[in-house]
């Protein structure tokens, strides 16, 4: 699985860009993209480094959302061989860490905050993650955790006697040593092709992406968005139609595909389905015919027909930096 931004993150963007910047709830909504954004810029560290492991030697999973009975659990990083997995946690916080057993205190300029220990975190997914197993008769494979802490300027504390957290808080850097280490502690392999090959479609089938009712979360109304197009390249909002174009009033940018952004943002914010009414009123689009005229061009699923039609979010999102500046102003 590929390493891709949270969804969550999609909608706050997308709610960011909606909303007015004197609306009530604009500073949490920044203050969330903040932490979603940190997290993911985490994720991309790891990535990094374990970049350059060859593909032969493990399947690598970013950003699994696994279910156990009625709740998720959640894992930033997976490696899987035939011989062991090794779930990863990422920090990106700046400032000072300091792992003590029952918690994790963030401390930053005048800042402290305190969290659940991630060293417990990441071993209740180890548990969690061989009870998944269990259930579908997945031969028993070691499996390792680490805590990994992305920026090399943050201090890391770990409280005198806590051992396991002095072996299992490593930092961005020196992952590819520790995947070193632990190839020479496992050497036996636990898992034939059929049963690796079971596990991989095991954690692709299981995999469910998390998707927030996002103006239920912030306690933000549809009425309250910002409608139309934005421009690609000014962000003013809304850009006119005209001619199977769109327009920018305020640097005169037209494109042909700005509305796909539109169309994204609909469905982060409001549903994975419209009808034509539903979206024509979200982009403003001046009749009908116009929104029938470019929505066929998009080729998303469809169900219905004609005056029933309707067309539903595809394999998720759909992007385009296509744009067509103008030669001259007019």
């Amino acid at each position: 699985m590929e390493l891709t931004p949270p969804t969550f993150l999609l909608q706050a963007e997308a709610l960011e860009r909606r909303i007015a910047d004197n609306h009530r709830k604009m500073q949490d909504v920044k203050a969330k993209i903040r932490i979603l954004r940190s997290g993911y810029n985490g994720e991309k560290t790891i990535k990094y480094y374990l970049d350059p492991i060859p593909e032969h030697k493990y399947h690598i999973f970013y950003g699994l959302r696994l279910p156990i009975g009625n709740t998720f659990f959640q894992i930033d990083t997976l490696l899987l061989s035939n011989k062991l997995i090794l779930i990863l946690d990422a920090k990106n916080h700046s400032g000072t860490l300091r792992f003590e057993i029952n918690q994790l205190i963030h401390e930053y300029g005048d800042n402290r905050d305190v969290y659940e220990n991630p060293v417990a975190q990441v071993n209740r997914h180890k548990i969690l993650l061989r009870y998944l197993f269990e259930k579908f008769k997945i031969p028993p494979i070691p499996i390792e955790n680490l805590v990994t802490v992305c920026k090399p300027s943050t201090e890391i504390i770990i409280h005198p006697g806590y051992q396991e957290a002095a072996q299992k808080v490593i930092r961005a850097y020196d992952l590819l040593n520790k995947v070193d280490e632990l190839e020479e502690k496992y050497t036996e392999k636990k898992l034939n092709q059929k049963h690796l090959n079971q596990v991989i479609n095991l954690l692709k089938t299981q995999h469910t992406p998390q998707k927030i009712d996002i103006l239920n979360f912030f306690q933000i109304t549809e009425d309250e968005l910002i409608t139309g197009v934005q421009c690609p390249r000014c962000l003013y909002i809304p850009m006119d139609y005209r001619r199977s174009k769109w327009i920018c009033p305020e640097c005169l940018l037209f494109s042909k595909e700005a509305s796909i952004n539109g169309i994204n943002d609909y469905f982060l914010l409001i549903n994975s389905s419209f009808s034509n009414p539903e979206i024509r009123k979200f982009l403003l689009l001046p009749s009908s015919r116009s929104t029938t005229s470019f929505l066929p061009k998009l080729n998303l699923p469809q169900t219905g027909t004609k005056r029933g039609r309707i067309y539903h979010q595809p394999t998720f999102p759909i992007f385009t930096n296509h744009v067509f500046p103008p030669k001259s102003k007019q």
